[in-house]
This record gives C-alpha cells, structure tokens and sequence, in this order.
C-alpha cells in the first residue's frame, strides 16, 4: 500500500459540483425505535450562524425536548429542499411516530400530546389533537432560511439532544458547536483545550434565562444543571467551565474549556483511494474473528491526522492532513502485536493489566462489538494514552522490531489452522452427506487450434494542437500592478534563495496559508485561472524541503533531506519559487501556466537523478555491494529484521494443524580420521 496523504482525485464532475454537507446515519432506520435511534446516532450539519443566533433562546417556556422537536423540523425542511429553503419559509406535513421517537431519549416515550404541547410553543397558533399515526402540521419560519446559507458548518448528534433533560444543557450544546464551528476547531492528538469566553450577559442570553441576567442564580439554576448533562450525555467533546473576575470579585464572563474527543467510527469518512491500494488486506490476512476491513483503515487514516506531516496553525482554513498509509499500517502492527499478547498471555506492558482494550478484555470486546470495533476502540485508546506503542517503537530498539516480526508470524499461523480447520469441517460435512459431494473437475476438450488474431491496423493520432494561451491571463500579468507584485515576490524569495536549507519551506509555507492571497492578490487570482499550479510548485518545494519526523525529533525547525545538495536547492527555490516572477517583470510572460508545468517536470528529473545517485553512494558503504547491481530483497529485509528469519517453515502434526517446524538435526560428528603409519 503506498504511503500517499493525500486522497485520490475526484473526478471532472466531482470538482466542477460544490460540497454539500450531508446527514451522518441513516434517518429511516434510526426512527425504527429509540434503542435504533440511540444506536444510529444520527448527525446533522448545521452552520455556524444558525448555531450562534439566538432567537431560539428567547422562545419562552423553552425546553430539552422542544429544542429537539425544533432539530428534527429543520432536518425534515432541508431534506425536503435540498437545493435551498424558500426565503419564506416552509410548511411541512409529518408523521408523528417517528418525531417521537426522536424525542424519546430519556427512557420514557414521549406521548403525541406532549408533541401537541410542544408544537404551540415553538410555533404557536392553534392546538392540534395528535395521535401516533397522525400526520401533524408544522412551519419553519423566515428567518431560518438566510441563516443555513453554505458556510461553516458543525454536526449535531440528534441521539444526544433527545438523551439531554435540561434546557440550558440543549442550548449551551448548540451554541459550543456553532463556536468550534467558527473558530475551524478540530481534532489533534494532544492538543490543549480550546477555551470559549462568553460573558455574562451574553450567557444568559445563551442558557435562555429570563433578564436580569446575575450570577448567582445564573450558576445555580442554569450553568451547573447544563455542565452535568453535557457531561453525561455528549460524547463529541468534553466542558469545564471557569469563571472571570475584575479586582473588585465581580463576575466578567465565563471561560468554556473544550476538549475534542476522538472521533467515532460510525461518523468518520472514508476518503477515494484508488483499489490497488485496498488489496493489502486480502494479501495478508488473519483468521475470520479477527480479520479487519479496508475501510476501517480508511476511515481510521481520515479520522487521525498525520504525525509525520506538517500540520495547519489553530484557526487555519486548511484542514488537518491525513494519516499516512504507512502511519495505518503501524496501527495495524500494534494491533496485531496486541492481539498476539491477548492469545498467549505475554505481557509487553503494565497496561496488559489496567488498560480497557487489551488481554481478556480485547477478546471479549472481538466477541462483543466485532473485530472492526474493537480495533478503532482499541487504538484510540491507544492515542489518548500511548502504552504499547512506546514500547513498540522500532526507531528505538531491535526488541520491537522482533516483537512485531512475532505478532506478524502469529496472523500467518492463525490464518492457516482457521484455513485447515473450515476445509476438515467441509470434509467431515460431505463424509457425513450433511453437504453435497464436490463436483469433480471437468476434461478440457479437445479444440481446433483458433486462428491468430489479426491486428487491425489504426489510423495514427493527430498530433496534438498546442495550447493556446490565455489572453485574459496574459493581459492580468501585464498590467503594472503585477510588475511591481512580481518584483516584490522576487525579493520576498530572495532569503529562501540565499540560505535555501533553512528559508525554502517556511516561506513556501507562508505562501499556501496567507501571504499569497493578502500580500499579492494578481498572483493569487492568476494561479486561481491557471487551476492552481503555482501553488502545486510551492507544495512541492515545502514537501522535497521539510522531511516528516519521528516522535523524538522537533516540529519547529525544518528537516532537509540528506540527498539535496547546495546546488539542487538552489534549483528548486528558483523553478519552483522565481522562475514565473522574471517574465512577468519583462511584460513577456506568453504562457505562464506551461511555463509552471515545465519547470515542475525539469525539478521532477532532476530531483530523481539526485535521489538515485545518493541512494547509490549510501549503498556503497553497505554490505555485499556490487556496483551496477542493486541489492536483493532478502537482503534488505534481512538488514531491517537483524538477521531474523524471512518466512516460518511449518510442518502438519497428525490432527492436520500447521506447526512450526522443528530445526533440522545437526549431522553426527565424524570421527577425526588418523593419519597412516608409517613404514619401516
């Protein structure tokens, strides 16, 4: 599976369409029952200005379940409209069961007059006389449209409003959503707690306390009551509350801390991978109660960002990268090695005896929740808390690697005795007559030779037309205003070009995140025309500078690969950087886009060329060189392993299980032969 971050590429129709968030868990199932809808857990995405306005807030007599009532009816107006509410709002026409069962998380069903009740408090108008196979009238107002506009967007988990019991707690859950939304919070192992301050009267407001808004009754009637049901009942982040005082002990505001907790896997997204890289499961598999799925991988790769890649800042419009396939395929590793530790009962770390997901715990959680499950469980435990993987390291020691080799051993010995076991059961089945006899293989017939196909002879193609450059691209490059931009690129380069090993990357880092769009606003627009080439060359010139690190090594200072010399980064700081800054200083910039292109394919080769002579050097110093001949695989894996043995001989004992093979006996000693006598 090859290391890639980044997903395939969608298709010509995928990009020209624009991402439209949609609803995590299937809603027709969910509704089946309130056990269904717990287990479903459906999620919503609402954007960040729904979330934050307050005029939900304000409804009197407001409570937990109406606020999860009011959820459902915009859910129900959007799938309805899903190209845009009507600026007037939207008249609905519902069934009652399943709105009830959306409103029944405290164990006790909601009953359809409560529904009734309901209905007049957030809408007012007439009361309607419901009963559960009613279908019930309802209308979202006009100023909700306006406000689910596209834009940032969190999710609400809609299992969570049903299961909450106080109002503030609802209200308050909604609002600190909206603030993760707007504040582009997301998950990262380790990270500090975002803090959200909201003053005292804006909290108030928030918690829909009736003015005045004093503290004292704010906290004892409103804040604590809704801290404990978020605390209870959200799985999605973690609160704890802290007040603000000025020098005179009077109450400022409120200062939210909140810890994002690993995703789940039931709303993790599965990226487009191309199949080929799906296949190494079914190449190395395990036993059937063990066996892991692709996309549990995938999802897994999505949900964690990557610790070898560099990350954005807090607030970033980027989105964390992706976990490498070579990251996934270390989880998988550990998995493996705690699988082996569960079976034989070899204990590798103290956490064998504590941690929730290993040893008999392991096992049974594979029994309970299936292999998949137990696998996202067990490594974002790992995550929150690192116990095997630090002991495992293999930058650390030979031990780990031979640790894993063994857990690696165990997966191909599992696999087999579950192979042989299911083929002596269907052997036992048939001798039985409790399953059909095999049907024998049938005799290839007999067949005249078939005639060699004859090759139609094709027309050759047409050479291709040369691209034909963009005038309106030409004539924005031309102006004055992008001359003096290019000049100013030129010399905003030039730090990176003197000193490239340690400028190169930072400032092709400031270029993707901000200083492109706020410091030269024509360039910004003319890569946007040119789909963006200008910044694939800054991509690739911070990726070929700034290697990923290891967990001992610092994120701040930038990590040059060895293979790049003096004169290859001045290389890739001028083609990648500078080249497009000196034709648009002249006014001859005819074809700037092909000129991006083949200064990028010049880097490409010269970056291989360099790579392969330095692979070559290194080689040199290695064991059982040949000049021009390349090393063998065995060779390598046998410097990697420490001299391990590449694969298990296995041997079948008389009940048909494959075993390790015995080492052959050594050959008996032969006697030392004694040297002839001599004659007289």
């Amino acid at each position: 599976m090859p290391a890639s971050p980044k997903p395939s590429a969608p298709s010509a129709r995928a990009r020209r369409a624009p991402f439209v968030p949609s609803v995590r868990g299937d809603l027709e199932a969910a509704v089946a029952s309130a056990e269904a809808f717990a287990a479903v857990a459906p999620s919503v995405p609402r954007t960040a200005a729904y979330l934050l306005d307050r005029r939900l807030c304000a409804v009197p007599r407001i409570g937990a379940r109406d606020v999860a009532l009011w959820e459902w009816l915009v859910t129900q107006a959007v799938a309805a409209h899903p190209e845009g509410l009507p600026a007037d709002g939207v008249e609905l026409a519902l069934p009652a069961r399943p709105v009830l069962v959306a409103m029944s998380g405290h164990g006790r069903p909601v009953q359809p007059r409560e529904l009734a009740d309901s209905l007049v408090r957030l809408l007012g108008g007439e009361r309607q006389e419901l009963r559960i196979g009613d279908v019930f009238r309802a209308s979202i107002p006009s100023w909700v449209p306006p406000l689910l506009r596209p834009g940032l967007y969190g999710y609400l988990d809609l299992a969570v409003l049903a299961r909450l019991t106080t109002k503030g707690g609802s209200l308050l859950y909604r609002h600190l959503v909206g603030r993760l939304a707007a504040d582009r919070v997301r998950y990262l192992p380790n990270a500090p707690p975002h803090v959200v301050t909201i003053p005292v009267a804006e909290l108030g407001e928030v918690l829909g306390m009736p003015a005045p808004h004093r503290m004292g009754p704010l906290r004892a009637r409103y804040l604590k009551p809704a801290l404990a049901d978020l605390a209870d009942h959200v799985t999605a982040f973690t609160v704890t509350a802290e007040e603000a005082k000025d020098e005179r002990g009077r109450n400022l505001a409120v200062g939210f801390s909140v810890s994002l907790r690993p995703p789940e896997m039931r709303t993790a997204a599965a990226r487009l991978l191309p199949a080929e890289d799906l296949s190494f499961l079914q190449a190395h598999p395990d036993a059937p109660d063990f066996q892991l799925r692709a996309s549990t991988l995938i999802k897994l790769g999505s949900a964690l960002p990557s610790r070898r890649v560099t990350q954005p800042r807090p607030g970033s419009r980027r989105r964390p990268e992706a976990a490498l396939a070579s990251e996934l395929h270390a989880w998988r590793r550990l998995w493996l090695a705690a699988l082996d530790e569960a079976i034989t009962g070899a204990v590798l770390t103290p956490g064998y005896e504590t941690a929730s997901y290993r040893g008999q715990r392991l096992l049974d959680a594979i029994e309970r929740d299936g292999a998949d499950a137990a696998f996202w469980a067990f490594v974002m435990a790992e995550v929150d808390a690192p116990d095997l993987q630090v002991r495992l390291d293999t930058g650390a020691s030979d031990e780990a690697i031979r640790l894993l080799a063994a857990a690696e051993r165990a997966r191909v010995l599992r696999f087999r005795e579950g192979r042989a076991e299911r083929r002596r059961a269907l052997r036992h089945a048939r001798a039985e007559g409790t399953l059909p006899p095999a049907l024998p293989k049938m005799p290839k017939a007999d067949s005249s030779p078939m005639p060699a196909p004859v090759t139609p002879t094709v027309a050759p193609e047409p050479a291709p037309a040369p691209p034909v450059p963009d005038a309106a691209l030409v004539a924005l490059l031309s102006t004055d205003e992008a001359k003096a931009e290019a000049k100013k690129l030129w010399w905003y380069w030039q730090p990176a070009f003197e000193f490239p090993r340690m400028h190169a990357a930072p400032k092709a880092k400031l270029l993707l995140d901000e200083d492109l769009d706020l410091q030269f606003p024509i360039f910004s627009r003319a890569d946007q025309a040119m789909g963006g080439e200008y910044r694939a060359n800054l991509a690739k010139l911070a990726e070929a500078f700034d290697m990923p690190r290891q967990r001992h090594e610092g994120r701040v200072a930038t990590r040059v690969p060895d293979w790049i010399d003096a004169d290859l980064a001045e290389v890739l700081v001028t083609f990648l950087g500078m080249t497009l800054t000196v034709p648009v200083q002249n006014g001859v910039a005819t074809d700037p886009r092909g000129a991006l292109l083949r200064d990028r394919a010049f880097v490409r080769e010269r970056v291989r060329k360099a790579r392969a002579e330095w692979r070559e050097r290194v080689a040199r110093r290695g064991d059982a060189y040949v000049r021009g001949k390349p090393r063998t695989f065995e060779q390598v894996q046998r410097e990697i392993y420490g001299g391990a043995p590449l694969f298990v001989a296995t041997v079948k004992d008389r009940d048909g299980f494959n075993r390790v093979a015995p080492p052959p006996p050594l050959p008996p000693a032969q006697p030392e032969a004694m040297p002839p006598a001599k004659s007289e």
